[in-house]
């Protein structure tokens, strides 16, 4: 309910009908009631219920200018600028000043009785009492809601740079790796697996080029993606490597933010390899209701070259922080990196489309 009132479209709906239910009331509930007074003189505006149509202009002179004069000037202009000391010293000349104004309307623009009206009465100073209350309330909370909309479009557009941000740093260190690897297979393995690879590469190049750059993106389009990596990866190791792929459950209709499960293969393969005796490379994705499975895990050398690699884990924290940023609440990660194993493991809810 709270979110919906940050859309521009929600705060337009809720001005109108909150401005035709104070008004519907405010002004018609006297038409319900059964007591009216009589007077003397005649009425200059005829109506069946005299009374009322003199409640409506002193309404229309003192109540209606007071309510907007208090929503549309004092709190956007002075309560936003001078702060509350100034906007209730404002408010409190703004009724008074009504208030001699409700006398003058009743004592010499609609006379409707022979005598004279006495000096401005507190009776008459409840009704603009009460419509500063209402008009003090309901502009707040539309000044409160505009500063959350604001504060939401300005977190919006922070978290999309950031993500372009981290985007733009794992783009590059992708491509440099399956280029390497791409030149590895063009010198030792046949044309005919050289061809192979070559569209596969392209199959990733067009993914990354096109698909990531949307929000999100179907979860069998980020499957096929990791599939080419894998293939590509199995081309280049042939049977020096061990590679385990498992995918469980149907990819229907769930989405995902794109390149965001790639970091943790790619860190398998950089770090389960080089120095790794007989390195074995386990990756599974499972999905059941909406509900992402994923682990990679990897054995470890020795020489476990993170330690000498600057460029080390800058995948594993960028989708580290893209989890926050994007799925907070949704998902849990979790990484262990024990003496001869690396495991990750992580389960999130995905959104459905």
């Amino acid at each position: 309910m709270w979110k919906a009132l940050l859309q521009p479209k929600s705060q337009r709906t809720f001005k109108i009908l909150f401005n035709l239910i104070l008004w519907g009331l405010w002004i018609g509930l006297p038409l319900l009631s059964p007591v009216h007074q009589s007077h003397s003189n005649e009425h200059p505006h005829p109506h069946q219920n005299p009374e009322f149509t003199e409640h409506i202009w002193v309404e229309i002179c003192t109540v209606v200018p007071l309510f907007y004069t208090i929503t549309l000037v004092l709190i956007p202009i002075v309560f936003r600028q001078g702060g509350v000391i100034s906007y209730i010293v404002s408010v409190i000349l703004l009724v008074i000043s009504f208030w001699f104004i409700q006398y003058f309307v009743m004592a010499y623009v609609l006379p409707f009785d022979d005598s004279a009206l006495e000096w401005p009465t507190i009776k008459g100073f409840f009704p603009l009492i009460m419509i500063t209350g209402i008009a003090s309330t309901y502009g707040l909370l539309l000044e409160f809601i505009t500063i959350e909309a604001r504060n939401e479009e300005s977190k919006n557009e922070q978290m999309k740079s950031e993500l372009s941000f981290l985007r733009s740093q794992i783009s590059p260190h992708f491509i440099f790796n399956v280029l390497n690897s791409i030149v590895y297979l063009i010198r030792t393995k046949a044309d005919k697996q050289a061809e192979d690879v070559t569209i596969r590469l392209s199959n990733l190049m067009r993914y990354m080029l096109y698909d990531s750059d949307q929000s999100m993106i179907p979860l069998n389009k980020e499957l096929e993606y990791l599939k080419n990596y894998i293939d590509l990866q199995k081309m280049r190791f042939d049977d020096d490597v061990k590679i385990e792929f498992e995918v469980k459950g149907k990819v229907n209709n769930c989405i995902i933010e794109p390149m965001l499960l790639i970091p943790f293969v790619e860190n398998a393969f950089k770090h389960g390899v080089g120095f790794v005796i007989n390195p074995v490379i386990k990756i599974s994705f499972g999905i059941e209701d909406g509900i992402l499975e994923f682990k990679v895990e990897n054995k470890k050398g020795d020489h476990d070259p993170r330690v000498k690699d600057e460029s080390s884990g800058i995948g594993l924290k960028n989708v580290r922080r893209r989890l926050e940023l994007l799925y907070k609440g949704r998902h849990v990660l979790v990484i262990e990196d024990v003496e001869k194993d690396f495991k990750v493991g992580l389960r999130m809810k995905l959104h459905k489309f």
